[in-house]
């Protein structure tokens, strides 16, 4: 099982030899969606017993790796905040207030986040 990451959604491919080329020939057996991957009735039916598996260890993978990406993004998000006080610091481009004024938003929701959840006053 080979699995194929395409924008939003993920391709679950099977490999087979075939006999007649001399080749390996891959065959969509289904997709996933990438932000909540859940196995269908459909799909489910068209994996074997061990397709199946590997597609739940895949995943269980998938999720871990987003919480282990959140986690990394808090965990280092004071240093990258230093970092763009420095940048901003040194910029006065048309290029820095855009992105200024992107970052405002963001920020006013993560804010919102902190304070609803008791981690600010």
């Amino acid at each position: 099982m080979h699995f194929r990451e395409r924008n939003q959604v993920v391709q679950l491919i099977r490999t087979k030899y075939d006999a007649a080329t001399k080749k390996a020939k891959n065959e969509i057996v289904g997709r996933l969606s990438k932000v909540n991957p859940k196995l269908t009735e459909e799909v489910t039916a068209a994996l074997s017993k061990e397709e199946r598996k590997e597609v739940a260890a895949w995943i269980d993978g998938h999720a871990t790796i987003g919480r282990l990406k959140r986690e990394l993004a808090v965990r280092t998000l004071a240093e990258q905040l230093t970092l763009a006080q420095e940048w901003f610091a040194e910029q006065k481009t048309d290029e820095a207030r855009f992105l200024a004024a992107s970052l405002i938003p963001a920020w006013a929701r993560l804010r919102g986040t902190l304070r609803k959840n008791g981690f600010l006053e």
